[in-house]
Parts: structure tokens; C-alpha cells; sequence
């Protein structure tokens, strides 16, 4: 939108159609628009890149929006912006390959400065998913009374299975019951802690691939 500045018949700043009206050395001038190139319309290889990884990342973090919401909390607050925002931005520098693809084993899906889980592993029967870790509190009773978070996500058909306050971490173990639909299936999956209060978390862990 163009402003006149001195009626109709005077200069005017802003967009016009293809042309732009600003004011140089006391003159009311315009210049045209610069066109757009083909080059910038198809973008450069690195450009393309970015733009793969931004809809991968975009795409693999969309069913995860509950547990981010919580994992994500602390750092939007910090960063004055959505937990979904933190996540992609997090995960874009640092869990995309050369080639834009997602590695799952430096995917972050909880974010901050809490003690994490140590040793942990998942083993499967026809339950669920059993998530295990060492007691690290150290006689510390605030961090025994942490709780767990984990999930196990689909990523292929974009499921997700979760618990964000589970287990103490003094108990050492959590359950995930997965549907009988999911056999053969390929998961991935994650762990981390809350404080009871909820004004600390850790960073997610990765706890590997799981075919059901």
C-alpha cells in the first residue's frame, strides 16, 4: 500500500503495482520492482536441501505435538516462542543428515538441564514396550520422585504411544502397551524425566529401534 504525502498530484511512499515511491534528497522519486529471478523461483541445491529437511522435520514432529508441548515447555517459555517452534528449530541444526534425512538417534524431544536416565533400554513381549534405567539419584530424594517420559512413535504411519508422567525414577522401569496391530511394525524410541513440580526436565534419550 502506497501513502500520499501531499495530495494526489504529490510524491507517495510504499508499493504501487511493479513500482516503489520513496523520498531521495528532497525528491519525490520510483523505481521498478526487481523481478524475480528462475534461479530464486527454483532455488539453489543448498536452498532445495533446506527446504526438504524444514518439511521432513515439519512432518515428523506434527504427531509428537503432546509430548513436545510438555518436552518443550521450559525452553518456549525461555525462548518466547511455541514448543513446537523450539522442537523444529532444535532438531533441524542438530538430528538432520547431509542429505536433509532425520536421525532419530539425535532427535531431542524434551529440553533442558535435569539429571537423565542412565543405562536405559527397552525390551518387548507381547504387552508392550518395557523401559528400564539405573536408579542415579545418589541418595538425592528430590530427584527420586522425578518422573519418566517415554515413547515409542511409528513414524511410517505417524503413531504415537506415550506416558508423560510415569514411573518414579527410584523404580527403574515403565511399561508401554502397544496395540496387537502394530506387530512387525518398526518403532522408535525415546526417554527422559520431569520433575515432579514440573520446573525441570532433561534431555530425551534415544533408546533405539524396535520391530514389534
Amino acid at each position: 500500500m502506497a501513502i500520499f504525502k501531499q495530495g494526489i498530484n504529490g510524491g507517495f511512499t510504499g508499493k504501487v503495482g511493479s513500482v516503489i515511491g520513496y523520498q531521495l534528497n528532497g525528491q519525490w522519486v520510483m523505481k521498478a520492482l526487481p523481478k524475480s529471478s528462475v534461479k530464486n523461483k527454483k532455488g539453489t541445491a543448498q536452498q532445495k536441501l533446506c527446504r526438504f529437511g524444514f518439511t521432513r522435520m515439519q512432518h515428523f514432529l506434527k504427531p509428537l505435538i503432546s509430548f513436545i508441548r510438555v518436552g518443550y515447555n521450559l525452553e518456549s517459555k525461555l525462548r518466547m516462542m511455541t514448543a513446537h517452534n523450539a522442537a523444529k528449530s532444535y532438531n533441524m541444526c542438530n538430528a538432520l543428515d547431509a542429505d536433509g534425512e532425520i536421525d532419530y538417534a539425535k532427535v531431542c524431544l524434551t529440553f533442558g538441564s535435569l539429571l537423565g536416565a542412565e543405562k536405559p533400554s527397552v525390551v518387548k513381549d507381547d504387552v508392550g514396550l518395557h523401559f528400564s534405567w539405573e536408579n542415579n539419584t545418589a541418595n538425592n530424594s528430590i530427584r527420586e520422585t522425578d518422573q519418566v517420559m517415554v515413547i515409542a512413535y511409528n513414524v511410517k504411519a505417524q503413531r504415537t504411544y506415550f506416558k508423560l508422567s510415569g514411573a518414579r525414577r527410584i523404580d527403574g522401569m515403565e511399561t508401554i502397551e502397544i496395540p496387537i496391530f502394530e506387530k512387525d511394525n518398526e518403532l522408535h524410541t525415546w526417554i527422559s524425566f520431569i520433575s515432579d513440580d514440573r520446573q525441570a526436565i532433561a534431555m530425551s534419550s534415544y533408546t533405539g529401534r524396535i520391530i514389534i
